[in-house]
């Protein structure tokens, strides 16, 4: 069964908030598709939306760490009014949509092919896409609805990516991809620019590395996201963390990754107490083993 799909012409964006965002563009779209219910948005004086609109892109190859940072940083915003917008790929992408979904936000996905179901790309996330619109979210593209993806289709759709957006975060980004295109469009528009820094040599971090350096926001923990969103955080129940010994000498020696092997020597537990505490702490969602080596999340 095909998405029910709604056409909104370009004399008509300027009925809705949202969509009179792509006025701003050089080249606004002729018209609009989406499947699903557009929401309704009230702008301050600002200009800014509520709810908050953040789009969050990356790259397709990303890393361990930065599926690990976007997870952590959307967790944060579970309860708030923001909704996450993106772009279906493969990698950051798919993971900020996956990551929405998980923690009850609303997420928009914004298509560089038509919305028929036939032409959905990458087709392994037709799923992921029925699932945005079946939580109340949106599939948009300006394409007609059996057009297919081509190289040009995605530089293109980064425009509406950052015209719809409050605040563009990039999360991993080499020295030259489609994400920096979406932060240059997006900081024309007058936009604010987010990034997560990373390794200083890791090739995906090189992109975010040097908007930070050009003055984007960093954003590393729940303060910073909000400061770039220009929300005040909503009380919530302030709960301590409570480490057994032996979780918190774990929990200690992961300044970095360690090789498993390495982390049972410097533990100084037993064996079989340190196998426990590592379940422990995997199951509470604390830490993280990927081929033998152990790293810490939070």
């Amino acid at each position: 069964m095909q998405f029910p799909i709604t056409i909104i012409p370009r004399e008509k964006f300027s009925d809705h908030p949202l969509l009179a965002r792509l006025l701003q563009l050089h080249d606004v779209p002729e018209q609009i598709y989406i499947a699903g219910v557009l929401p309704e948005i009230k702008l301050d004086e600002y200009g800014r939306s509520t709810p908050r609109i953040l789009t969050v892109v990356g790259s397709r190859k990303h890393t361990q760490y930065g599926k690990q940072a976007i997870e952590k940083l959307i967790s944060l915003l579970e309860g708030e009014e923001v909704i996450i917008v993106s772009g279906l790929a493969h990698g950051i992408d798919s993971i900020a949509h996956i990551s929405a979904l998980k923690n009850n936000l609303k997420t928009f996905a914004i298509l560089g092919n038509g919305l028929d179901k036939k032409v959905m790309y990458p087709s392994t996330h037709l799923n992921l896409a029925e699932e945005i619109v079946d939580s109340g979210g949106l599939l948009i593209s300006e394409l007609s609805p059996l057009t297919e993806a081509a190289q040009w289709t995605f530089p293109a759709r980064n425009r509406i990516v950052a015209a719809l957006s409050d605040a563009v975060l990039i999360v991993e980004a080499e020295e030259k991809s489609g994400t920096l295109i979406t932060a240059r469009i997006a900081l024309e528009l007058g936009r604010d620019i987010g990034a997560i820094p990373g390794e200083i040599f890791s090739p995906t971090s090189v992109g975010t590395n040097t908007l930070i350096r050009d003055g984007a926001y960093i954003v590393t923990n729940e303060d910073d996201l909000f400061s770039l969103l220009h929300l005040s955080k909503k009380e919530k129940e302030i709960q301590t963390e409570n480490y057994s010994n032996e979780e918190k000498i774990i929990m200690d020696l992961l300044i970095e990754p360690k090789e498993k092997d390495a982390l049972l020597i410097e533990s100084k537990l037993n064996p079989s107490k340190f196998l426990i505490t590592l379940s422990s702490l995997e199951m509470k969602g604390k830490i993280q083993e990927t081929f033998g080596e152990v790293r810490r999340i939070v």
